[in-house]
């Protein structure tokens, strides 16, 4: 706080007339004339140092003003960005010539059905042609609006603005990657939290270089050793830690126990005398009986782990891996000329075509030994026909091949071994195939930028995150001045901004969906759907993949992700609740 140049005088003639009581500092006397001058010029320093202070406060500024201070160091304001996918046009009757969609060819949802009182489109990203005698093809598109309000359920996009005869189209997958613009408090945050720590080599320098791809928003890092942070009751003896979902291995000895963090009150336990914790595959946590801690005491317990998404395995002495995972898609239509081989896979652990190494996408059932495995060039992949057409014959998806996604520590990158999978029935070895599909760029673009930056030693490698969609199912309660339908859009809305927000490994908690969504005006009361109110639809269902429509899980307690794993916005159930 500033002094005018009276108080610091008043300041220094209190203190010399307890320290040199018989000096005379009277009005006109040399002394006065020394002790104002200098009052002055501290009144002055007192100025200059508020001054430059609030120059470089960055919690005083906002808007332009912010913008401005951060674009010193290097920093911009994150732009919104627009929610992608694939739409599929499909003919009722296959063409004896191509049929083109050219660069920004219009697809549009129906009004009121995303989210929204408008329509919402889509562009083309990539000029795509159904060939001659072919029914279907998968089209990129992005979101003409900017923002979370185009990440759309599947089925959302439905209308084509450039109508061929007896076409239809469909986002047989929601949309994603919708953002909006970052705030003030955001942009304060994340200078705060990266300004001076983007080394290269740190988990702060490749989370900012896959910043700069237009497609990411939300980065992980995983290297050797992570942070695990939870709150435990103390056991009256020993305690296995619940934490197998995302800890493959705890290091000993890199522990802290600990309440009241911050505060006066604020006390770390000794491993010594009050606790031991062992490490390992399975960690615990022991109590001294003759120690500081109580059975029943709640604490905070922070050690350091490899998660089970890392390819660093500590037991066997791996731990030069660095594993980053992005919610970035770019999709990208490839022509791919290849030939069915006789590879089979195999019901043998140790061997790299092992069936548990796989899972079949959008179709039920698990991979069958014996069947023929061809691997795509180009993923990881985004669609896949549903059929093949070689010549005269068709082969359909779900009889004669399936489309088998990579389940290993691979999956999500150029790396993976993901395929098709033919049965008997399929084409015959040594047929001659050309395939049209769609896979995600980001994470070859982004591994391509990593190998010139990262590390000597280091061996890096970027990941799609592994999407989980979400949808809830709500019973309402609606307030009679409103109208159902313009509230249930803004329901949508609201839960598109909560899904679109959560980091990676985020917790759902079924307490936070009901709030955001009480706070729409014009809902009175929300609850969770319960198997006695709707024995199909209730809970939070959880879909593996977007085009399922029968989910995985259907959970009715709160839970967490796994570590790599990202919630996304698959739509939500609505049951109206009658008013008392």
């Amino acid at each position: 706080m500033s002094k005018t140049p009276d108080q610091v005088s008043s300041s220094i003639l209190a203190t010399l007339s307890s320290t040199i009581p018989t000096l005379s500092c009277e009005m006109g006397t040399p002394e006065r004339k020394i002790i104002d001058a200098c009052a002055e010029a501290i009144s002055e320093a007192y100025i200059d140092q508020y001054l430059v202070g609030s120059l470089l406060d960055i919690d005083t500024k906002s808007g332009l003003e912010l913008e401005q201070f951060v674009g010193i160091f290097g920093f911009g304001r994150l732009q919104g960005k627009p929610a992608s996918g694939v739409v599929r046009v499909s003919l009722n009757i296959a063409t004896t010539q191509d049929t083109s969609f050219p660069l920004n060819t219009q697809f549009y949802t129906q009004p009121g059905l995303a989210g929204t009182n408008s329509t919402l489109y889509y562009a083309s990203t990539q000029a795509v042609i159904i060939t001659a005698g072919n029914l279907a093809a998968d089209i990129p598109v992005q979101c003409t609006t900017v923002g979370t309000v185009g990440n759309v359920p599947p089925g959302s996009v439905s209308y084509t603005g450039s109508a061929i005869g007896g076409s239809s189209c469909t986002n047989l997958a929601a949309m994603t990657g919708g953002v909006d613009t970052e705030t003030d408090a955001e942009l304060r945050q994340r200078f705060k939290d990266t300004l001076l720590r983007n080394v290269t080599g740190t988990a702060d320098f490749y989370e900012a270089l896959c910043q700069q791809n237009t497609n990411v928003t939300r980065v992980v890092v995983f290297g050797p050793t992570n942070l695990y942070q939870t709150q435990i009751a103390v056991p009256s003896t020993t305690l296995t830690l619940s934490v197998n979902q995302d800890v493959k291995y705890a290091w000993p000895t890199m522990e802290s126990v600990f309440i009241d963090l911050g505060q006066e009150s604020e006390t770390f336990y000794s491993p010594v005398y009050d606790y031991a914790f062992s490490g390992g595959t399975s960690p615990t946590f022991s109590r001294n009986s003759t120690g500081a801690l109580s059975a029943g005491d709640i604490v905070d317990l922070e050690f350091q782990y490899t998660t089970r998404s890392s390819r660093n395995d500590p037991i066997n002495g791996i731990t030069n891996k660095v594993d980053i995972f992005v919610d970035g898609i770019n999709p990208y239509t490839v022509t791919e000329q290849t030939v069915v081989t006789s590879a089979a896979l195999s019901s043998t652990s140790s061997d790299a075509l092992y069936t548990g190494n796989f899972e079949r996408v959008g179709d039920p059932g698990l991979p069958t030994a014996g069947n023929r495995f061809m691997r795509l060039g180009n993923t990881p992949l985004v669609s896949f026909p549903s059929t093949i057409v070689v010549g005269s014959n068709t082969y359909v998806r779900g009889t004669h091949y399936f489309v088998l996604q990579d389940t290993t520590l691979l999956r999500g990158t150029q790396l993976e071994n993901s395929g098709i999978e033919f049965t008997v029935a399929g084409p015959a070895n040594g047929t001659e195939l050309t395939l049209q599909y769609v896979y995600n760029q980001v994470p070859e673009v982004l591994n391509a930028l990593i190998s010139s930056s990262k590390q000597v030693t280091t061996d890096v490698l970027v990941h799609q995150g592994d999407f989980t969609y979400i949808q809830p199912c709500l019973n309402i309660e609606y307030d009679r001045s409103y109208s159902v339908a313009t509230v249930n859009a803004q329901i949508v809305t609201r839960l598109q901004q909560y899904f679109a927000q959560l980091p990676f490994g985020a917790p759902i908690k079924l307490v936070n969906i009901m709030m955001f969504v009480q706070q729409t005006p014009g809902v009175v009361d929300t609850t969770i759907t319960s198997s006695t109110d709707n024995p199909t639809n209730y809970g939070i269902q959880i879909f593996d993949n977007s085009a399922d429509t029968v989910p995985a899980v259907i959970e009715t307690s709160d839970f967490k992700l796994k570590d790599n794993q990202l919630a996304n916005y698959q739509g939500v159930l609505i049951t109206r609740v009658a008013t008392p």
